[in-house]
């Protein structure tokens, strides 16, 4: 599971991911409810804070129909890695390979960046709308993101939103496609 992460991911972000991997020794999780094909599991993690052992608690819910995962932490919501209890768990039911859901393209070294927005004294057939509008559009999205990160509830609705708009706005560049080709 890790060396799937290694291959796939930049190298800063794999250590993130490797942080992970290090505190999934400490972790021992334990089935709590089952619901077929649900399962809701107990996981402990072990942490030494100010030369005391402390033991917290997360609750995981795992399907075993589709092998997706989550964990009241919300570490991959926030972050987009995968959080130590999450990968305990996957272990527990000898999961080997992590879902693709969960290696997500951004952190990619093999993805294919379209283009970029980052005008430079270069670009003179740029056009200055396209530039002005993903400007104005990071200056929204900053000042919406600065409102709501402090808070993980918060910031998994806003994830969630801009998925809901990226699917609304592929719908819709799709459904132009489509008129225009019938055209």
């Amino acid at each position: 599971m890790e060396k799937q992460f290694q291959q796939e991911y930049t190298t800063s972000m794999f250590r993130d991911v490797q942080v992970e991997f290090v505190k999934k020794a400490d972790c021992r999780a334990s089935v709590v409810t089952e619901d077929w094909p649900v399962v809701c599991m107990k996981v402990e993690e072990e942490k030494l804070v100010h030369d005391t052992m402390i033991c917290d608690s997360y609750v995981v819910h795992f399907d075993r129909s589709t092998q997706e995962v989550r964990c009241e932490c919300n570490l991959f919501e926030s972050s987009g890695v995968l959080c130590c209890h999450c990968l305990e768990v996957f272990h527990s039911f000898k999961v080997y390979k992590v879902p693709s859901c969960y290696v997500l393209p951004r952190w990619s070294k093999n993805i294919k960046r379209k283009h970029t927005y980052i005008k430079s004294s270069h670009d003179v057939n740029r056009s200055d709308v396209s530039h002005d509008a993903f400007k104005g559009l990071c200056a929204h999205f900053y000042n919406i993101a600065q409102e709501f990160v402090n808070d993980d509830d918060e910031t998994a609705l806003l994830h969630a939103a801009l998925e809901e708009t990226r699917a609304k706005l592929s719908e819709h560049r799709a459904n132009l496609e489509m008129l225009w080709s019938a055209i």
